[in-house]
């Protein structure tokens, strides 16, 4: 059976079909945490402050007194704290580095129950990080994308596209039974952003036009490839309530081309795959509204000293703390974007703050001879839990070559990443062309580019 996407469907899928999903299949609590946040959301700011008062002393408690590392901290520092006194008392914990994680990973977990999973995520320096992520994080971090969608218009249920990248249906040519059965349950409609060619985006085109979406979440890159595509053949597209964008930085002159093509409002998601959805603006667009229940967020400048809001001028490091991961708590870690503080109250009346600026990592895109456009996110997702390897780069030198620099963390392993070779390499041939030329070059170490970013991938193809 295969049900409508159509809004007549969306109270049956609301109100049935999802229930059943999250509560009795799932099993998690995502549906009511999402009630949860609906109403917190129009509580005072000082009302909200004080639940994320109470959630991070009992999240720092729990840390000193079960997670290895923290229990160290708290004894070497003499570190005292209480529920009264705790956003100053946060000061005293060191900033938790990427680097430090690496080097410190068996220290900052311990399991409370068989919930958790793993994830991981790239580093400045290219070389990714592993983290533990549990149960009440992941029903947290669903709870808080469904009142983000809703903040742009979307209910639960009701017909949803995302542009989205999936490394799966590129290998397996399809999305399979389960995928395909989530999206009749759910409205959501994926359309693959790895691979992009001229057929694939009349496809989507089409697509996009027979759902009548009430959203379309893309990639910033992905939906901006979408509009000039639209723009260069006069199509004509569907102009959806809301348009919102994830997973990369959303520039002026790219919001306003998807906004003009469109014709749809754009809403900007910032998140991470450590923390989860951290923050959104609202329909009002003030600024990026976080959660206060979910995170706790500092900005520290070059001194690691706080910036507080409304500092003119001063943009700095993003210091972020998750509430509700317990299997592996994440105190005052350095995410690697840079932002701003806001100390206006949006005028939509929620009770959360604002981040006024933020600035994150670039992703670019690829071509192949085919002219299919390839999302370079695909590239880096190939290089997770790789045993061996320290830091990846991938550079496209032309349509027919693709040069990747390693650095290993013991070269005279080199035989234990000769798989990997093979693996990421018979991959990228099914992306690229089977006639692809893939050159590994094992380097002592990849260097930042003059901007002072570090790029996993980058094409010196003009577009």
């Amino acid at each position: 059976m295969v049900i409508s996407s159509s809004y007549s469907v969306a109270k049956l899928r609301r109100n049935i079909l999802l229930p059943i999903y999250w509560n009795y299949i799932r099993r998690l609590k995502t549906l009511n945490y999402y009630e949860k946040l609906k109403k917190i959301q129009w509580n005072t700011m000082e009302e909200n402050r004080e639940i994320q008062r109470k959630k991070l002393y009992e999240l720092i408690k729990y840390a000193s007194q079960n997670i290895p590392y923290y229990r160290k901290i708290v004894k070497k520092y003499d570190i005292h704290f209480s529920e009264d006194t705790i956003f100053k008392d946060i000061k005293k914990f060191p900033v938790l580095t990427k680097e430090f994680i690496r080097n410190h990973f068996d220290e900052l977990y311990i399991f409370k129950d068989n919930s958790y999973y793993r994830n991981t995520s790239g580093g400045s320096t290219g070389e990714a990080v592993i983290f533990f992520q549990d149960k009440q994080y992941l029903e947290w971090a669903n709870a808080t994308k469904r009142l983000f969608n809703e903040w742009a218009g979307r209910k639960p249920g009701e017909p949803m596209v995302k542009l989205w990248g999936s490394l799966r249906d590129i290998l397996e040519g399809g999305q399979g039974f389960k995928g395909y059965l989530r999206q009749q349950i759910s409205g959501v409609t994926i359309l693959n952003s790895y691979r992009m060619n001229e057929r694939e985006m009349y496809e989507y085109v089409k697509s996009i036009n027979n759902i009548k979406p009430r959203l379309l979440l893309a990639f910033p890159n992905s939906i901006d490839e979408l509009a000039r595509f639209i723009q260069k053949h006069r199509l004509s597209i569907y102009s959806p309530p809301a348009i919102m964008t994830s997973g990369g930085l959303l520039y002026p002159e790219v919001q306003a081309r998807i906004k003009e093509v469109f014709q749809a409002p754009v809403f900007n998601r910032y998140g991470s795959r450590e923390v989860g959805d951290i923050a959104c603006n609202c329909e009002e667009n003030q600024g990026l509204h976080v959660i206060p229940n979910i995170h706790y967020i500092e900005i520290l400048n070059n001194r690691e000293k706080e910036v507080k809001a409304g500092e003119i001028g001063e943009i700095g490091e993003i210091v972020i703390t998750s509430l509700t991961n317990y299997s592996m708590p994440l105190i005052r870690y350095k995410i690697e974007d840079r932002g701003i503080l806001s100390k206006k109250e949006c005028s939509c009346g929620r009770g959360f703050p604002l981040l006024e600026k933020v600035e994150g990592r670039i992703r670019s895109t690829f071509r192949n001879k085919q002219g299919d456009l390839i999302d370079s996110g695909l590239f880096i997702r190939l290089f997770f839990f790789r045993d061996n390897i320290k830091q990846f780069q991938v550079i496209q030198e032309s349509l027919d070559q693709i040069t990747i620099n390693l650095v290993l963390k013991d070269k005279q392993k080199l035989k234990v990443v000769e798989k990997d070779f093979r693996e990421i390499g018979e991959i990228i041939k099914v992306i690229m062309g089977d006639d692809i030329k893939i050159k590994h070059k094992i380097v002592n170490e990849i260097k930042h580019s003059p901007s002072g970013k570090y790029m996993y991938t980058f094409s010196k193809i003009k577009n």
